[in-house]
């Protein structure tokens, strides 16, 4: 347990297995209560301090919480190969030089499973530090949720385009990215990345999401990618960009992408099919207007009164029972489209953070 401060690395710090439920964590429920800094994303005399925490070998529950970790050459944490079930909780992860957070696999290409991230923010300020960048990557993972996280500006500097904010790929399985906010992110949530053989991911949902990106956003791609990833499901996500050249807020791509579900998405711009994949498509909305959202421009993308045409227009899915604020579907008899369930004359909690209390395990 960390009491308060800011400690300035000397060098990485370690976790290396063989180790079975280990918790570092800062002693107060406020993440920036706690920093963790490096000598800089940018400065390439970084000494000792090449990530924040690097974890491998045979570390079982390993929990990360309530601190940031900022400033390293690399990546904020990096998890190599051996660790399974990591549970990482209201954290703060910003400039990295690298993805913020990586899951490496084994040499044989068996990846870090069951993960969970949650309660955490991830972002680079005010952008990576070139176009090798992500918040999370998780390589042949399977189980790994994602919810509840804030990721803001994973963006590359001007000409270049930033990975994903949120990738599995490399034979990963089983992603559930759900109740997370973006805001000005280049690219968002992509499950799957390329056409491989296997397949470069499996199954998976991706569900009452919001994303926001505003016109100063440059070389935009597709906000959510389901990539070579059969089974997949983008269900009621809320996506809204505001400037930008490309036409696709949502694609399926790749032969292998079968049996694809993708539906009760609110949007502004246009679902895709590329290089021969198929889905089901069915109740989304393509036509989004910022004044449907309460204030789109902050990330919160809240339905208002005046969205008549989410409001009780999707259609009910036992995949989504409650929506980004963990309230039930259907409140109006008919659950909407989108990630938000507008439930009259009640005031929605603020987008983001969540405003949650942060108690890790003992």
């Amino acid at each position: 347990m960390i009491a308060p401060g800011t400690y300035v690395l000397t060098r990485t710090l370690y976790v290396k297995g063989p180790l079975a439920d280990v918790v570092i964590r800062g002693s107060s429920d406020r993440r920036d209560d706690v920093v963790l800094q490096g000598p800089g994303m940018t400065n390439p005399d970084y000494g000792a301090v090449e990530f924040g925490i690097w974890v491998g070998g045979d570390v079982q529950r390993l929990t990360l919480a309530n601190m940031t970790i900022r400033d390293v050459y690399f990546h904020p944490i990096i998890m190599n190969a051996g660790p399974q079930s990591p549970h990482l909780y209201n954290l703060h992860l910003i400039n990295g030089g690298q993805q913020l957070l990586k899951t490496n696999p084994a040499d044989d290409g068996s990846g870090i499973n069951n993960g969970v991230i949650e309660y955490s923010m991830f972002e680079y300020a005010p952008n990576s530090r070139d176009w090798y960048a992500n918040a999370i990557q998780v390589l042949a993972g399977s189980g790994w949720i994602i919810r509840n996280n804030l990721i803001k500006n994973i963006k590359a500097p001007h000409g270049e385009m930033a990975g994903p904010a949120m990738l599995a790929w490399f034979s990963a399985s089983g992603t559930i990215v759900e109740g997370n906010t973006f805001i000005n992110c280049q690219r968002e949530i992509s499950i799957g990345l390329i056409d491989r053989t296997p397949n470069d991911h499996t199954g998976g949902v991706v569900r009452n999401n919001f994303i926001y990106r505003d016109s100063t956003v440059e070389d935009g791609d597709v906000a959510i990618a389901v990539f070579d990833s059969p089974g997949t499901k983008v269900l009621n996500n809320s996506i809204f960009i505001a400037g930008g050249s490309y036409p696709n807020a949502i694609e399926y791509r790749f032969p292998n992408a079968t049996g694809v579900i993708i539906q009760n998405n609110l949007t502004n711009k246009v679902i895709a099919a590329r290089d021969g994949a198929t889905a089901t498509v069915v109740g989304n909305y393509t036509s989004a207007t910022i004044d449907m959202f309460a204030n789109a421009a902050a990330g919160d993308l809240h339905l208002v009164a005046g969205a008549t045409a989410a409001i009780d227009h999707g259609s009910a899915l036992p995949d989504v029972m409650v929506d980004w604020d963990g309230q039930p579907r259907g409140a109006g008899g008919t659950p909407d489209i989108g990630a938000d369930e507008f439930i009259s004359g009640t005031k929605p909690p603020p987008a983001t953070p969540k405003n949650v209390r942060i108690v890790p395990p003992p």
